[in-house]
This record gives C-alpha cells, sequence and structure tokens, in this order.
C-alpha cells in the first residue's frame, strides 16, 4: 500500500485540550478575486494554528480548520492576521461544540 501511494503518512495525533486549545474553529473565507487563492494560501501556511485548509466550492473559495487557546486568541488569528492578508475579502466563522467522532476511510470491506 505505500508503494501504491494509498498510505501516504502515519504519526501521532495529540488532544488539543491538553495542550490548552480549548477552542476549535472553521472558517469560511471569500477572496475578492478567485485568482488570488494560491496566495492566499501561501499566507496562511504561515499561521501555525490552521491544522486544515481547503480549496472548496460553494459560498467559500477556502474553509479552514482553527486551533486556537480560546475566543481571545481566536480574535486575535481571525482580526490580527487572517483578516489582514490581501485578497481576503470576509470570513465566516463556526464553533465547533463537540468533535462526536472522527475516522478516515476504510481500505478493505
Amino acid at each position: 500500500m505505500i508503494e501504491l501511494e494509498v498510505i501516504v503518512g502515519s504519526g501521532y495525533h495529540i488532544d488539543p485540550k491538553k495542550i490548552d486549545y480549548r477552542t476549535c474553529t472553521y472558517i469560511g473565507i471569500f477572496l475578492e478575486k478567485g485568482g488570488l487563492f494560491t496566495e492566499v494560501v501561501e499566507h496562511l501556511k504561515n499561521i501555525p494554528e490552521i491544522v486544515e485548509c481547503h480549496y472548496t466550492t460553494g459560498q467559500y473559495a477556502i474553509f479552514i480548520k482553527v486551533y486556537a487557546k480560546d475566543n481571545e486568541h481566536l480574535k486575535t488569528i481571525l482580526s490580527g492576521q487572517i483578516q489582514k492578508i490581501t485578497g481576503v475579502s470576509s470570513t465566516e466563522t463556526f464553533i465547533s461544540l463537540e468533535e462526536s467522532f472522527k475516522r478516515t476511510i476504510q481500505v478493505l470491506d
């Protein structure tokens, strides 16, 4: 499976709460122009609290997952960093109250 590139990596998963990251948030990002996607993503890569970034169809151009220590920390990330990136026109934030489950795709039936 490694040779077929089905398995692309391995690692450890941590509980963010154990290291004081208590706020999990999903943020939809609107861009001024779609052509700015690559440049905006390069800036987002420099924000360590962003753990996932997706190019999406629909309402948002980019959808990200962010871990913050609390709401004040989230505000700093959102208004102090993300919304200041050239090309970002606005954002919409969704705070996750609980992760009910998480899984990967089954390889074998």
